[in-house]
């Protein structure tokens, strides 16, 4: 095989990157309003799972498809998010201010919240990209999953908190993540969460064998 062929590393390199900063801009393209943030994460992580099934090329397809078909419950899901989230940055901050036994228990307890609330956050938008289910089944079998494969849950914290430490303390880094942030995170996390996935679709792996042409013995 050439080095500089269609086939060769080199090409298939420069076309990996490529593809990571082609994600990264159509998630942010998508995400302008603000308001459909939860569609496009749905459509990136979307994209970005079936290229790493099957070699596909097709990003921009992918999402826009992705984003049509999800908008409706990834926005609904991403304001129910936001609303649930002010709601327990007012607790906790009405909690600190309470110097009394109330303040304490409302602390606690929305550090015990915290865990499954986080842990569905992580999980959601890909589940939502994978499964066609209703919204309260996808945030249903978020949480469980995520407490199912804990072990990948505490991979995923670490990357996504490596790559917020990186940003925050190095500053070259930034430059990376302003090219290609979102592509690399989805696409780092999205080995993660097709790991999870074929373990509740068995033959997924021949079929995405089989469309990218290759065999499965």
């Amino acid at each position: 095989m050439h080095l500089f062929s269609i086939e060769g590393p080199i090409w298939r390199f420069f076309n990996f990157v490529y593809n990571l900063v082609v994600l990264h801009v159509l998630w942010i393209v998508y995400s302008l309003p603000v308001f459909t943030i939860g569609a496009s994460t749905t459509a990136l992580y979307y994209s970005c799972m079936k290229m790493l099934r099957t070699n596909e090329g097709y990003i921009h397809r992918n999402f826009h498809h992705s984003f049509k078909q999800n908008f409706k419950q990834s926005t609904i899901i991403w304001l129910g998010m936001v609303a649930l989230l002010s709601l327990y940055i007012t607790d906790l901050r009405y909690g600190m201010f309470l110097d009394n036994m109330a303040g304490k228990i409302m602390i606690i307890s929305c550090s015990i919240f915290l865990i499954p609330i986080a842990l569905t956050t992580i999980y959601i938008f890909p589940v939502q990209a994978k499964f066609e289910n209703k919204i309260r089944d996808n945030l249903k079998n978020a949480l469980l999953l995520s407490l199912r494969h804990f072990p990948c849950s505490l991979l995923l914290c670490l990357i996504y908190g490596t790559f917020v430490l990186l940003t925050l303390f190095f500053v070259p880094f930034i430059m990376l993540m302003l090219c290609c942030g979102a592509g690399l995170v989805a696409y780092l996390t999205s080995n993660v969460f097709i790991y999870i996935f074929r373990k509740y679709l068995p033959d997924e792996l021949e079929d995405d064998l089989e469309r990218s042409g290759e065999h499965f013995d």
